[in-house]
C-alpha cells in the first residue's frame, strides 16, 4: 500500500480512532493522543498484513485495543517498579539477603543427614506444622520436633563457619 494511500486511511479515521481510545482512557487526552499515534504507527508497520476482511475502523480499533492493553500492562509494571524503589533500600536489600540464606541454607542441608534435612525443609521452607511432618515421615511428632530442633542449630553451624552468617 503506498504511503499516500495510508496518509488518507489516517486522515479519513483519525478522529474515530481518537475517540475510541479516549473511551478507553476515560477522558484523558494526552494519554489518548499518545496511543492513538502510537495505533497509527503500528497499523503503518502492518499495514501489509490487512486483507481487507473487515472494514479499515475495525482493524485500526483492534490495533488501537491492543495498544492499549500493552499501556495498561506497562503502566502496572512501572506503578510496581516506582513502589519497590520507594521502599527503602534496606527492605530491598533484606529481600535479596533472604533469598542468598534460602539458597545457602539448602546447599548447606544436604550435608545434614537426610531425615534432618526432611525435617528442616518441611518446617523452614513449606512452613508446614509438626503434625504433618510426622505423618509425612513417619516419625512421632515429638521426635520431628527434636530433630527440627537439633538440626537447626547444626544448619546454624554450617551457615556461620561456611557461609559467614550470624544466627
Amino acid at each position: 500500500m503506498a504511503d499516500n494511500t495510508f496518509d488518507e486511511i489516517y486522515a479519513k479515521h483519525f478522529l474515530y480512532v481518537r475517540g475510541f481510545l479516549l473511551r478507553l482512557c476515560k477522558g484523558n487526552e494526552h494519554t489518548a493522543d499518545d496511543l492513538t499515534q502510537e495505533a497509527f504507527f503500528q497499523a503503518y508497520i502492518s499495514i501489509h498484513r490487512f486483507e481487507g476482511n473487515c472494514r479499515v475502523e475495525t482493524w485500526l480499533c483492534s490495533i488501537a485495543q491492543n495498544v492499549f492493553y500493552s499501556f495498561l500492562r506497562n503502566e502496572k509494571k512501572q506503578k510496581h517498579v516506582e513502589e519497590m524503589q520507594q521502599r527503602s533500600g534496606d527492605t530491598v536489600y533484606a529481600v535479596q539477603e533472604e533469598q542468598y540464606l534460602e539458597h545457602d541454607a539448602a546447599v548447606a542441608m544436604k550435608r545434614l543427614p537426610q531425615q534432618t534435612a526432611k525435617v528442616l525443609s518441611c518446617r523452614l521452607f513449606h512452613d508446614m506444622p509438626y503434625a504433618e511432618i510426622s505423618g509425612l515421615l513417619g516419625i512421632s511428632e515429638s521426635s520431628a520436633k527434636v530433630i527440627f530442633h537439633r538440626g537447626r542449630i547444626k544448619l546454624m553451624e554450617i551457615l556461620k563457619k561456611e557461609y559467614g552468617y550470624e544466627a
